[in-house]
């Protein structure tokens, strides 16, 4: 699924969006261009699991130097109610805290690239996209698109 421009342009809010450790966090953070997902979205939440992943020491530097000081479009918030039994079973902490926070603040669009997570999230009927959504859609926008960078950062 792709967010076109003309979804945006109805809804007069911006656009927000939950997401998990995929490119549109970690691989944007790392070459430098976290600020397309401001530019798409307005504000993207995130989940404290995702805020912690992104803070692992695993994690590129560049990732958990960003996550320790975040910009003021990306808020994360606490969940007001734990995962339900489906998601504590099935995904990690990120992804099942991710589609419960979509759920929660009944958010625009929920990033995520993770199979098991994209399917339980379609089956909720909860709105979805993946990083090459969220690429062509910054591609589309004429907002600045470095495909092979990031491409090749990704490997």
């Amino acid at each position: 699924m792709s967010i076109s421009t003309t979804t945006r342009r109805k809804n007069s809010r911006p656009r927000r969006t939950c997401c998990t450790g995929c490119i549109a966090d970690s691989y944007l953070i790392g070459v430098g261009h976290a600020e397309l997902l401001a530019g798409l979205f307005g504000e993207l939440l995130i989940p404290p699991g995702v805020a912690v992943e992104l803070a692992d020491k695993g994690a590129p530097h560049a990732v958990r130097e960003w996550i320790g000081q975040p910009p003021a479009w990306l808020g994360i918030r606490p969940l007001h109610s734990p995962p339900d039994a489906e998601l504590m079973a099935a995904l990690d902490p990120g992804e099942r805290e991710a589609i419960q926070l979509t759920t929660e603040q009944k958010a625009d669009v929920l990033i995520m690239d993770e199979r098991r997570g994209r399917a339980i999230a379609q089956r909720r009927g909860l709105p979805l996209t993946g990083a090459l959504g969220v690429l062509g859609d910054a591609y589309q926008r004429a907002l600045r698109f470095e495909a092979l960078l990031v491409t090749r950062y990704a490997r």
